[in-house]
């Protein structure tokens, strides 16, 4: 090989070198083409969780106008009043679709910041609804909207509410109201039916978390969010901590109609109890578990630490979360008062108390937690207690 030949192969050489150095940093220069994800927080499940009477601002005997400032769906002004529940549930309320996702449901008032809040949970889902859907019932398929949510979010946190519709609760409800018009107790019937529901509770949830894992999985990897299951919190108190009296009027003013005895058997046997299942199905399946039994101690429906707003005290209204209670009433059929499927449920403040346990379990990140009121403060006074649960429970 000539001495010039190598001269030329080598000035060769050098030049597609440079090209290649050039192209590279020229690629490197360039933005990627993978847009970032959205970070995001996400609501599955039922009722309790979708915002289900976060309309009301507490409760009133009075059905017109703004309900004596417990109505947020209602809005008057020099010209009269005009109500429309779309202002606080949206399109979730247009008569097929119930899911009543409310403008303060827990996902929402958490106000976890840097991220979107997403609520997929339903009124009326069971475990079945939330893996495929009930078109017959308005349910959506609330894993296939998880899954076109993955899509563009990275979740952060994901929160699960589900199991008390598997077990009747809506149903045991009304039969216990009707038990205080008709002069019968409920718990008797009740008891031994939800003993015989258990076994199932537990692996219905547990499938339900491992179809959501596997969502999230395939689309961002193990170990890259939270998973919190909840439990429920109690709409109506122990029989001593009635404000009202058994012999009334917890119906016609209260709207608590429920025997002593079936008030005990509720707040300390039927509440923990599905307590108790889901922290084991939590410990069971890898999630963590937020216990929520206790957290409206004093603030349930005729607690009596807490009241409703009245005409008295119209110059106050609406009544500030410090003294309201947190649950909706059981609704007696008035269509003022809104929907009977709002009943028993944490009403505005009770979902922005729930919404503050929530904060709080995502700022500890690791561990299962309890979520207690403070007496005497409001849905944003809520703290965390640390507490173990084996999965031999």
């Amino acid at each position: 090989m000539s001495g010039a030949f190598r001269r030329r192969v080598a000035v060769a050489a050098a030049v597609l070198i440079t090209a290649s150095q050039a192209t590279a940093l020229t690629a490197a220069a360039l933005p990627s083409t993978e847009v970032a994800k959205t970070p995001a927080v996400i609501s599955l499940g039922d009722s309790y969780i979708s915002g289900e009477a976060g309309r009301w601002r507490g409760n009133a005997l009075e059905n017109s106008g703004d309900k004596w400032g417990t109505d947020l769906a209602t809005k008057c002004d020099g010209s009269g009043c005009t109500t429309d529940p779309q202002r606080v549930y949206g399109d979730t309320h247009d008569g097929a679709n119930m899911c009543h996702r409310s403008t303060s449901a827990e996902i929402v008032s958490a106000a976890i910041p840097d991220v979107t809040a997403i609520n997929l949970a339903c009124s009326g889902a069971t475990t079945a609804d939330v893996r495929d859907g009930d078109p017959a019932r308005n349910q959506p398929d609330q894993v296939e909207l998880l899954r076109a949510a993955v899509r563009d979010h990275q979740v952060k946190l994901v929160v699960l509410s589900i199991g008390g519709n598997d077990l009747g609760f809506g149903d045991i409800i009304a039969d216990c109201a009707k038990g205080y018009l008709s002069s019968y107790r409920c718990a008797p019937k009740w008891d031994s039916t939800i003993a015989g529901q258990l076994d199932q509770l537990r692996a219905d949830v547990g499938a339900t978390i491992k179809a959501i894992k596997e969502v999230v999985n395939a689309a961002q990897g193990t170990g890259t969010y939270q998973f919190v299951l909840q439990s429920y919190p109690a709409p109506m108190p122990a029989a001593a901590g009635f404000r009202i009296p058994e012999s009334g009027p917890r119906w016609s003013q209260g709207g608590c109609p429920v025997w002593n005895s079936d008030a005990d058997w509720a707040r300390k046997q039927l509440v923990p109890t599905i307590a108790d299942q889901l922290a084991q199905v939590a410990a069971n399946r890898g999630v963590r578990f937020l216990d929520l039994r206790d957290a409206f101690d004093g603030r349930e429906v005729c607690a009596s630490g807490s009241r409703q707003a009245t005409d008295a005290n119209s110059a106050a209204n609406p009544l500030p979360g410090t003294e309201a209670e947190w649950v909706r009433w059981v609704v007696t059929g008035y269509s003022a008062q809104g929907d009977r499927q709002e009943s028993m449920h944490p009403n505005h403040y009770g979902q922005r108390a729930l919404g503050t346990c929530l904060r709080l379990m995502h700022q500890k990140a690791t561990g299962n937690h309890a979520c207690h009121n403070t007496p005497d403060a409001g849905p944003g006074r809520m703290t965390l207690t640390a507490i173990n649960r084996s999965p031999d429970l």
